[in-house]
């Protein structure tokens, strides 16, 4: 099977130090201040205002020394079911979601090659999922520790693996070059071409590609619905969010910043109300989820958001992320 997605915003090709990079890189002292940088860093701050959970994005984002990249070696998620038909699994910091449809099983992203076996499959089926049924895995971008354990899956139980071309050719890339979380790991045989422009639909499952390159060359974000009580939300994954900006190009920066009001474009008019993260580091994930177990049955899901919320929180990290463009122009 090989599907293609039409594209809808042009990917800019990167130099490969810019297109290949991953979460690491090693700390830089923060640039200094200007006005223009604090003015982006206002703006975020008055977008958070005193809402607990668009605190979390500004803090990490927006506060010097306090975004990082995601620790591969956290610990491993107690798998919990979100929503009537999405699940968590994986890595508390790098996180796999499995979305049920009448067809089977779709998972965004697949992990770390060592954890398909092993951890992956067990917490699908303490959740009453069949991995068998897993037909589909759309990868967010195309570095290791999001695509490592597609091969598995591929080889065991015939799963389709879907990427965007730009991103196929970063897989099929030799390891050295893909860099930092993008190297290593076993390479899926190319199944299916994402792109923006033309939906992935799956039994009743219907899910909305947007292209956000920046953090990869065919990062996409993902929109899809989700049920929760008998009520249908909308919810947005942002396949490839840029934690650390210290070794990224400003150019790369800028690009990033445009791809965000893309694919704010198209989350407001789908009315996305909930928000999901591969890397949950910054959207207070843990309070989510403490809230998720203790709540009653009649408490409203902690992932539903509200769409305001939503468009606040990526428009802060925007703005952080050109607070951090404002500094290196200021210094040169």
């Amino acid at each position: 099977m090989n599907r293609t997605f039409k594209i809808g915003l042009p990917c800019l090709i990167l130099s490969t130090a810019v297109s290949l990079y991953a979460q690491r890189g090693a700390p830089q002292a923060p640039l200094p201040d200007n006005p223009q940088s604090l003015a982006h860093i206002s703006a975020a701050k008055k977008l958070a205002g005193d809402d607990s959970f668009l605190a979390y994005p500004n803090n990490f984002f927006c506060v010097a020394g306090n975004a990082r990249a995601q620790n591969n070696n956290a610990p491993d998620l107690d798998p919990v079911k979100l929503f009537d038909n999405i699940y968590a699994v994986g890595n508390s910091e790098t996180t796999v979601y499995a979305l049920t449809s009448s067809d089977g099983i779709v998972l965004l992203d697949a992990g770390f090659e060592e954890k398909a076996g092993p951890v992956l499959v067990p917490q699908l089926q303490k959740l009453g999922l069949d991995p068998a049924r897993v037909k589909f895995i759309l990868l967010g971008h195309g570095h290791a520790d999001h695509f490592g354990g597609a091969k598995y899956f591929q080889d065991k139980y015939g799963t389709k693996i879907a990427a965007t071309a730009a991103d196929w050719d970063l897989i099929n890339a030799p390891a050295p070059a893909r860099g930092g979380a993008g190297g290593g790991g076993a390479k899926p045989t190319k199944d299916v071409v994402l792109a923006e422009g033309q939906p992935f639909k799956f039994g009743d499952l219907t899910i909305t590609p947007i292209a956000i390159p920046g953090h990869t060359p065919g990062s996409l974000a993902f929109i899809f619905p989700v049920k929760d009580k008998g009520q249908t939300h909308t919810a947005g994954l942002f396949g490839g969010t840029v934690l650390t900006t210290g070794i990224l190009t400003t150019d790369a920066l800028k690009q990033y910043t445009q791809s965000i009001t893309h694919y704010l474009d198209t989350a407001k008019r789908m009315n996305v109300d909930v928000e999901l993260q591969n890397h949950p580091i910054f959207d207070g994930m843990p309070d989510k989820l403490a809230k998720l177990r203790s709540a009653k049955a009649s408490d409203p899901n902690p992932f539903v958001i509200g769409s305001d919320r939503y468009l606040k929180m990526w428009n802060i990290v925007s703005e952080c992320i050109q607070a951090e463009i404002a500094r290196r122009e200021g210094s040169n």
